[in-house]
C-alpha cells in the first residue's frame, strides 16, 4: 500500500465525526491520520472552508483529495487499513 497523506477535519460533538473517530480507534490508525478539530483550532476551520467552501464535518482529505460523508470515509478507511 502506498503512503497516504490523511487529514480528518472534525469536531467531537458531531455524531458523524464520532462515528469516524471510533472507526479510526478500532482500526488503530490514529497515528496515520492528522486529526484537525475545527472547534479547538479555528485555523483548521479556515483551512476546511478554503478546501471545500464550507465547514461540513467530517471531511477527510486523502493526498489532497476531499472526501465527505461519514459512511464513505469509514468504508474507505476499512478498505485501506483492515488487516
Amino acid at each position: 500500500m502506498a503512503d497516504l497523506e490523511l487529514e480528518l477535519y472534525f469536531y467531537p460533538e458531531c455524531g458523524f465525526s464520532k462515528s469516524v473517530l471510533n472507526t479510526i480507534q478500532n482500526l488503530s490508525i490514529a497515528d496515520r491520520i492528522v486529526l484537525k478539530d475545527i472547534r479547538q483550532n479555528l485555523e483548521f476551520e479556515d483551512e476546511l472552508i478554503a478546501l471545500c467552501g464550507d465547514s461540513t464535518v467530517p471531511t477527510l482529505t486523502v493526498n489532497g483529495e476531499i472526501m465527505h460523508e461519514s459512511e464513505a470515509i469509514k468504508r474507505f478507511l476499512v478498505d485501506q487499513f483492515l488487516d
